[in-house]
């Protein structure tokens, strides 16, 4: 028999185990990301962002309006709205 607040405790580690962690990317396919996204930028072609969620990889569109290497994010407009995405949730980025 589990006592209701064991029972909360033991849900809340489960979902906190089921949370993504993102793979470390090795400095070639972060360089490669960088040239991307600043293309993107630079050319305002759009760009197919994966990045890193609470529960997974998610991927996400647009173009790349501003990119912010001191606080480290980039802004990613599309026809649904604008998003800011850190670098450090910036798995892979795909010219379209």
């Amino acid at each position: 028999m589990i006592l209701p607040e064991h029972e909360e405790r033991l849900r809340r580690e489960r979902r906190r185990q089921e949370e993504y962690r993102p793979p470390e990317l090795d400095p070639d396919a972060l360089e490669t990301i960088g040239r991307k996204i600043e293309r993107s930028c630079l050319d305002k072609k759009p760009v197919r962002i994966t990045y890193a969620s609470k529960y997974g990889p998610r991927k996400t569109g647009g173009t790349v309006i501003k990119i912010n290497p001191t606080e480290r994010w980039i802004l990613l407009g599309s026809d649904e709205g604008r998003q800011l995405i850190p670098f450090s949730l910036i798995l892979d980025a795909e010219e379209v």
